[in-house]
């Protein structure tokens, strides 16, 4: 009994520490003078372009993360961008753009009942996601992110990540705002080990005012760590979406599947 309490105790402290989730994030920061490298993959399947549904759709979105500690409870985090395509009009891989991303922990999750940590980020895109076609659009940001641990001897960990964003693409003259609720419950299955479930909300408004689209995505997930690396693949589908195109989903501006694939390095 003494040996199972020790285990449980130990992958509690584990999943405490670490985020294992896909799409969301935690209220933790990198640890001052550390860097941790992240690189996702996220494959988007099917898609309607404006020709009808076209389930050999294909969109791959490459993002490389580089975050570095600036304190104990603060970090910056600089994105790069790329987008492959396979689709009857585009066929390979192009450079979408860059963001900067500062981050600052206001209560640990290890010290208190609710961590809470803001992320402000700066963004440039070149590329549509959908087509690939070139644009150019600047965004801002904001992220209030939750974590609650449900205690030092528990395995169960849960965060939730509020955001706010404005964008601007200057050629079409379009100014638009979301917002977006992602969540994630993770349960610590032993040492190495992490399963639980997300879901993400996304709500979107042309000129801050005027509703153009929403959808909800959940699915499972499933994380490995050992030492200072991890990997964690989290696959969603589409629950609804508005305007529905496709039954009760927009395939529009979300896919109906998508799977996402992280592995970070800590040095």
């Amino acid at each position: 009994m003494k040996t199972l309490s020790l285990l449980t105790l130990s992958a509690a402290t584990a999943l405490g520490c670490d985020n294992p989730f896909g799409y969301s994030y935690s209220a933790e920061t990198t640890k001052q003078g550390r860097t941790e490298f992240e690189q996702f993959v996220t494959t988007s399947l099917g898609r309607d372009l404006g020709a009808g549904y076209n389930g050999g759709y294909r969109g791959y979105a490459l993002k490389s993360e580089f975050e570095y500690g600036l304190s104990a409870n603060e970090q910056i985090e600089v994105e790069v961008n790329q987008l492959f395509l396979h689709t009857p009009e585009r066929n390979g891989l192009r450079f979408d753009g860059v963001s900067v991303e500062y981050r600052r922990m206001l209560a640990d999750p290890d010290k208190a009942d609710w961590g809470r940590a803001f992320t402000l980020e700066l963004g440039y895109s070149q590329a549509d996601s959908g087509s690939g076609d070139l644009r150019s659009r600047y965004g801002f940001e904001a992220k209030y992110l939750f974590q609650h641990n449900f205690g030092d001897s528990s395995p169960w960990m849960y965060v939730a990540n509020l955001g706010a964003e404005a964008t601007y693409t200057p050629n079409i003259s379009e100014a638009a705002f979301e917002l977006s609720l992602s969540q994630g419950l993770a349960y610590q299955l032993g040492k190495n080990w992490t399963a639980g479930l997300e879901c993400v909300a996304l709500s979107e408004w042309a000129k801050f005012n005027d509703f153009e689209q929403s959808g909800l995505l959940a699915g499972p997930m499933l994380n490995y760590r050992q030492d200072k690396f991890s990997s964690s693949l989290t696959v969603m589908a589409q629950i609804t979406g508005a305007p529905a195109n496709r039954g009760r989903l927009n395939v529009s501006e979300y896919s109906p599947l998508e799977v996402r694939l992280v592995a970070s390095w800590e040095f």
